[in-house]
């Protein structure tokens, strides 16, 4: 290209080669360059998407083999023979599909031959485990990340917060929060995931565990807060028991706002989700124990959102007197509520008595509300 570009400048006028070689190559040049770069960007991704597209055609046959055949042994050969990424896909697609029971014969396999997906997957088989109330598979998977992952597992308290789970599952609820407090104490980086696991364990415990049971979570929820000033515990007990169908738990409830002066901080941030759950299973008594306590404790700005949302709920379900009597309510109590025009709106009901269609509570009630405590 060079050896034609200089015999035709030799031979082009002196102003026009200068006009070619300041004005034209430099554009030829930078859309030969341009067009070089987007060349070699595609063949770049095209390779890429080639070899993921190979990759997933191998996984997704390697499954297909392994469903099909129904001899042991050659299950057993594959998770033997098979690479880690193909190990993970195995696993992540079982989880995706929700399929513990293929989780744990995958993980199970591992363990016999001594292998280990990743220490994220790992970590997803044993909460699985916990939920199944697996300790044996637990206690197991232990073992194989002695050899495969022994940072991750001291880092973890050799996960038994997980075995904790599994042991509160089987029932001993005891030996449980023993556990998930000796993990509690030593382990900071853990406690984040004791108190979502003791979120909805606690829920469980209130509707099918015993009295009991009851008393000794309360009890190391009280610890935990007087050792660590962690209110969460206390407060999942709390919410728990203020649900509960039963006099019993929500007295509990009531003694322990009693107890603790700091709890009644800690359960604003579950007051939306208290009366959005009762109202869309149209517990409305539930609302007006959860306004007499609020009204006890001088919580004036909560007790306000809260009326509000039972004055809208009886107002979409026609409920007329019931709407006057809360808007008495509210004068009597001095409680301001917040949109002044349902109070107008409602009362010109009442006077013109106009009946309304009742909308379906799950369309009208949409999120739980997200006040501004």
């Amino acid at each position: 290209m060079a050896f034609y570009l200089s015999r035709f400048y030799m031979n082009t006028p002196r102003f026009l080669s200068l006009h070619i070689l300041t004005r034209v190559l430099p554009q030829f040049y930078s859309k030969f360059e341009v067009d070089v770069i987007d060349d070699f960007t595609t063949q770049l991704m095209q390779r890429k998407i080639d070899k993921w597209e190979l990759k997933k055609r191998q996984n997704q046959a390697l499954l297909e083999n392994i469903s099909k055949s129904d001899d042991k042994h050659l299950k057993e050969m594959s998770v033997e023979n098979m690479g880690s990424d193909q190990l993970v896909f195995l696993f992540q697609n079982a989880i995706d599909n929700n399929d513990a029971e293929a989780v744990i014969n995958l993980i199970k396999l591992c363990i016999q031959h001594k292998k280990s997906p990743t220490i994220n997957i790992v970590v997803n088989v044993l909460s699985i485990c916990g939920e199944n109330g697996d300790k044996e598979t637990i206690s197991q998977i232990e073992e194989l990340c002695k050899v495969h992952y022994p940072t991750a597992l001291e880092e973890n308290s050799n996960f038994r917060h997980y075995l904790a789970k599994a042991i509160w599952v089987k029932g001993d609820i005891s030996k449980a929060l023993e556990i998930f407090e000796n993990v509690y104490r030593e382990n900071p980086f853990l406690r984040r995931k004791i108190r979502l696991m003791l979120k909805y364990l606690i829920t469980d415990l209130i509707t099918n565990g015993s009295e009991a049971a009851l008393a000794n979570t309360i009890a190391f929820s009280e610890r935990i807060l007087r050792d660590f000033e962690d209110l969460s515990p206390l407060t999942y007990v709390w919410q728990a028991c203020f649900l509960s169908e039963w006099f019993s738990d929500q007295s509990i409830a009531l003694e322990l706002l009693e107890k603790h002066n700091d709890l009644c901080k800690s359960v604003i941030n579950r007051i939306p989700y208290v009366v959005f759950v009762s109202l869309k299973c149209h517990r409305t008594e539930v609302v007006y124990r959860l306004l007499e306590i609020l009204l006890k404790f001088k919580m004036k700005q909560q007790y306000s959102n809260v009326l509000e949302s039972l004055l809208e709920y009886q107002f979409r379900y026609g409920d007329w007197s019931q709407c006057s009597e809360i808007i008495r309510w509210a004068v009597d109590n001095g409680v301001t509520l917040p949109k002044k025009h349902h109070i107008k709106l409602i009362n010109s009901m009442l006077n013109k008595k106009m009946k309304t269609p009742l909308a379906p509570l799950e369309q009208e009630l949409g999120e739980i509300p997200k006040w501004k405590l």
